[in-house]
């Protein structure tokens, strides 16, 4: 008798690299409760992985813990010297909770507000996480967000482009970001809305 062929679903792939706890000042969150949309939350720091295994579990997201850059090794991931303030009531700040931990402390503004103290991560680059997520040439990634405080344009510029997301949200107070506004017009891309801190960027 043959075997039954196991069709897969196809789903919208919401991308968001440097996920921190899901849900502050996220662009993704709303996505989570969409049908037909599929979240993957990359966070490299351990201290959030509660946080984004709940909204795992509650609606079906995926969580990996990686930093992404445009090598595959370790690195030293350092912590932000402001920490965390928890909207729950009587919660203290947690240290290593920082909006703005970062692989990078070569750049004189990201080294400002790191600390010396880190953790080691696993590094991969965009292109195996897409792999390791399951994501093919033919899947729609409808959104590739990018918050990883200074690796960006490294990320982007180390990818294959072998699947082009509809729509790319990137952090843009950075020295890099003339290269990056290049490479992303080079691919197809143009620029939708830009704030104090971020650019979006619309596949043509």
């Amino acid at each position: 008798m043959p075997k039954t062929l196991k069709m897969r679903v196809k789903t919208n792939k919401i991308i968001d690299i440097g996920a921190f706890n899901g849900r502050t000042k996220s662009p993704t969150h709303r996505f989570l409760q969409r049908k037909g949309y599929k979240v993957y939350h990359i966070e490299p720091n351990i201290h959030h992985k509660e946080d984004l295994k709940a909204l795992s579990k509650e609606y079906g997201s995926k969580y990996l813990q990686y930093a992404i850059s445009n090598y595959v090794g370790e690195s030293k991931f350092y912590y932000d010297k402001r920490g965390f303030l928890s909207r729950k009531r009587g919660e203290k700040v947690n240290k290593q909770k920082g909006m703005r931990c970062s692989l990078e402390k070569e750049d004189e503004y990201i080294n400002s507000f790191l600390t010396n103290n880190y953790e080691n991560v696993d590094v991969i680059t965009l292109d195996i996480l897409l792999d390791r997520c399951k994501i093919y040439d033919d899947d729609h990634i409808e959104l590739l967000k990018i918050d990883t405080e200074g690796t960006d344009y490294k990320i982007l510029e180390k990818y294959s482009w072998r699947n082009k997301p509809k729509t790319i949200i990137t952090e843009d107070f950075f020295k890099t970001n003339e290269q990056k506004y290049k490479l992303l017009e080079s691919k197809g891309y143009k620029l939708k809305k830009k704030t104090e801190s971020d650019s979006v960027w619309i596949l043509e």
